[in-house]
């Protein structure tokens, strides 16, 4: 018993702290669980009755705490929640493996009691050991849910004054018939807020729902968009339905609306007139928050001392895995919430004391109540859990499942067999290695190169053909236009940007410019890469000759590092030359003038194919140039004094490669140069706003999705959108280092579309307008009125 309860109060030292404190009722100001109570401390090795069967498929399945017991809630109520009440939310995903993951979430009402809300959290932990502690743990508070959390209810959640009666306090629901007033707020997870009956909750901004009983009235706000529209129809069909049964006319009041239908819909409220209605409130995007400041990321060990738990920090921005040990727990402080990543093998002292520590956070740091909380245990943690470490590598078969899933293939490809195949991909095959539109067999349309015209401060734009002897230079930018078909019957262009790592701000801003007017007038995709971060297409247009070198003239000596993992897609770029610029994973080249001579330096890891390639390609760089194979760790001295000396450089056996993360979508809104996200969790086709832009990241490269209906203005700034995005997330990647895509709406490439769950090529076509749903709102109107007759 006594290991049982300071689990019970670990979990609630860290989970129980209630947003405005003062306002909750409760008998007692310290939480003293009844230990002969097994309704109020269930033992964990007792399952509920009600999580019998949970978790078993894939769904969503939801439990109120009612008298202190989870009890199952019906599915027609699933987003309404009161908020008098606790409740405990499990998400069940079949993965493509077919193996199940889930997600715990227990919410709690700004009203509910701290007993049901220690009940919530108890259960909590019970259904968590029941899926054997797979589960990542959530923290819910009304008004501050995550994304995750949202995401579930596609017509948004919707909050109700009240609560289930307790032993403590007891609320009454609303009475059938009771004229209530909603709030309709949100872009992308919609939250439906009760709020007072009168004509001052309002403002032109948002949409209002007026439930009267029989009538439910829509206002929508003249200044409403038009995704807010539709979700308020959904929001007032979803009232309707779960709270009358589907006996209610719903009736639209918008712009459009004669005078007496307006002046209705405010006699009904009792207050007001439509010029009384304030305007939209001046604030930031709904549901949106400025990026937290990625450096303020730290990471502690929480371990067992002889007088307790100590508490030490491990480092800042950039983490790495190799820094979690498995024998401990770890706390995770992202300035915007906090994880604690319990070791398989921690003890259990550890497992249950590293919450409480999370609890000491939010005070130390002076965070809200409702701060975020997770709990995540080693091998199961979540992308957004992942995206903090500079390097990260899944375990065993997950890796080679993730490295697939990145370059497009499926569970049961045999392609990619050995997990040494998509190291080895990862290593030397150039970035965004999922941006595979083709492989690169049709030749180059047209290239443009721009340089800086130093004597006039502007940039020289000459057109160019491109051949195997010609260098992309690194004080240049280019512009390359390619045609794209596939086995799948896809066709398309693409506009490559490429930037060398000298080129002038002007001359890289020109070239950008071009390659989108271009892009824009033959409905194309636009990537903007750099140089030493091609994607991997990029590198097969070449097919296998690219060199990219810092000048146009050589100059004594040149140093080429030679990487590729197939003839398509060998790649030759300069690197500085010094001997710091070594590493024992590569072939290195090193090129003097006078004699004609070439080294050919083979790291004691590299790969016999990067070694063949080098000499092959290196032999031909003069007609009459010598070349010498050089192995590491029998350089002669002249090698040596080419590179001003033998120094430190970086002779690990196996190189670090960047974290592959599952992709993940986000609604972006540049404010000036203040960024506004909200991503959109468990994202699907329907997701994505015809209106706006939409940021894709999948790791490597990053997608910006056009939707038809957005401005000139925001396309023209949608560089400046992905520059501030990769400045302010956590992971070590810089605009420079990512490959930034824009693709239309209704051209997207398969390398685009396989990230989503499913996609239809007529989906928009097919989709209703906000006309179309106002129609089939009258068509049920008439059917709700022939009934009742």
């Amino acid at each position: 018993m006594a290991a049982k309860m300071a689990v019970i109060c670990s979990i609630l030292a860290v989970f129980m702290l209630l947003p405005g404190a003062p306002a909750f009722r409760t008998q007692s100001s310290v939480i003293q669980p009844p230990a002969q109570s097994d309704k109020f401390a269930p033992s964990r090795s007792v399952m509920h009755r009600a999580f019998a069967n949970a978790g078993r498929a894939p769904g969503l399945e939801i439990w109120r705490i009612e008298n202190f017991e989870p009890v199952a809630y019906p599915k027609n109520n699933y987003g309404k929640f009161y908020t008098g009440d606790s409740f405990i939310v499990l998400n069940t995903i079949e993965r493509k493996d077919k193996k199940l993951s889930w997600d715990i979430h227990f919410w709690l009402g700004s009203e509910t009691s701290t007993d049901e809300a220690g009940a919530a959290a108890i259960y909590a932990v019970q259904l968590d050991d029941q899926l054997n502690g797979a589960p990542v743990q959530h923290r819910e508070v009304q008004d501050h849910e995550s994304q995750l959390f949202l995401s579930y209810f596609r017509n948004g959640v919707r909050y109700e004054q009240g609560g289930v009666g307790t032993g403590f306090k007891h609320v009454e629901t609303n009475a059938a018939g009771e004229k209530r007033l909603f709030q309709v707020k949100g872009k992308r997870n919609v939250r439906v807020r009760q709020v007072n009956l009168s004509v001052s909750s309002m403002n032109k901004g948002d949409c209002f729902i007026l439930d009267n009983g029989n009538e439910i009235l829509v206002y929508v706000g003249p200044q409403a968009k038009r995704v807010e529209k539709l979700k308020a129809i959904s929001a007032a069909n979803q009232i309707r339905d779960q709270d009358h049964n589907g006996r209610a006319r719903v009736e639209i009041t918008d712009e459009f609306s004669s005078d007496l239908d307006k002046q209705h819909f405010f006699e009904v409220l009792g207050s007001g007139a439509p010029n009384q209605v304030p305007d939209e409130a001046a604030e930031q995007e709904d549901g949106a928050f400025e990026t937290a400041d990625a450096n303020s990321v730290s990471l502690y060990k929480v371990s067992d001392a002889r007088n307790g738990l100590k508490i030490d920090p491990i480092a800042t921005k950039p983490l790495r895995q190799e820094m979690l040990d498995t024998n401990d727990c770890f706390i995770l402080d992202t300035g915007s919430g906090i994880y604690v990543w319990v070791g398989r093998r921690s003890t259990p002292k550890e497992k249950t004391d590293a919450l409480s520590k999370a609890q000491e956070f939010l005070s130390t740091k002076k965070y809200p109540a409702w701060t975020q909380v997770h709990r995540v245990v080693e091998g199961a943690e979540s992308a957004p859990f992942k995206q903090y470490f500079a390097t990260w590598r899944d375990v065993g078969m997950s890796h080679t499942r993730l490295v697939r899933s990145a370059m497009g293939y499926d569970s049961d490809d045999s392609e990619l067999s050995e997990l040494t195949d998509v190291e080895e991909l990862k290593k030397s095959g150039g970035s965004a290695i999922g941006f595979m539109p083709d492989n690169g067999e049709n030749d180059i349309v047209e290239a443009v190169q721009y340089v800086s015209n130093h004597g006039r401060g502007d940039t020289l734009r000459n057109a160019i053909s491109l051949t195997p002897k010609m260098p992309l230079l690194g004080f240049a930018a280019y512009v390359i236009v390619y045609k794209y078909n596939n086995k799948n019957g896809e066709s398309g262009t693409i506009i490559y940007v490429w930037e060398g790592v000298k080129a002038t701000e002007v001359v890289k801003e020109r070239a950008f410019e071009d390659g989108l007017a271009l892009a824009l007038e033959l409905d194309g995709i636009l990537v903007r890469t750099t140089q030493n971060n091609e994607p991997r297409h990029f590198l097969k247009l070449f097919k296998g000759k690219l060199v990219t070198s810092y000048t146009a003239v050589p100059i004594h000596p040149q140093l080429y590092r030679i990487r590729g993992t197939d003839a398509s897609d060998v790649h030759a770029s300069e690197v500085v030359a010094d001997s710091s610029s070594l590493a024992s994973t590569d072939v290195f080249a090193l090129t003097t003038m006078n004699p004609h001579k070439v080294y050919i330096w083979v790291g004691l890891a590299a790969s016999k194919f990067e070694k063949d390639m080098a000499i092959e390609r290196f032999s031909k760089y003069w007609s009459d140039a010598v070349v010498e194979v050089v192995e590491e760790g029998a350089e002669p001295d002249n090698f040596w004094e080419l590179l001003h000396g033998e120094g430190i450089y970086d002779r690990s056996m196996n190189e670090a490669t960047k974290p592959l993360l599952e992709p993940r979508l986000f609604h972006c809104r540049l404010d000036g140069e203040r960024l506004q996200v909200e991503e959109i969790a468990q994202f699907e086709q329907a997701d994505l706003d015809t209106n706006d832009i939409m940021l894709l990241d999948a790791g490597d490269e990053v997608y910006m999705w056009v939707g038809t209906g957005a401005t000139a203005e925001e396309n023209g700034r949608i560089l400046d959108l992905a520059k501030k995005y990769i400045k302010d997330e956590p992971t070590e990647r810089t605009i420079d280092t990512t490959t930034v895509i824009r693709i239309e709406q209704s051209h997207e490439p398969r390398a685009f579309t396989r990230m989503f769950p499913t996609w239809e090529a007529n989906y928009w076509q097919a989709t209703p307008s906000f006309e179309d749903l106002r129609k089939q709102i009258l068509e049920s109107n008439d059917i709700f009125d022939s009934n009742e007759l």
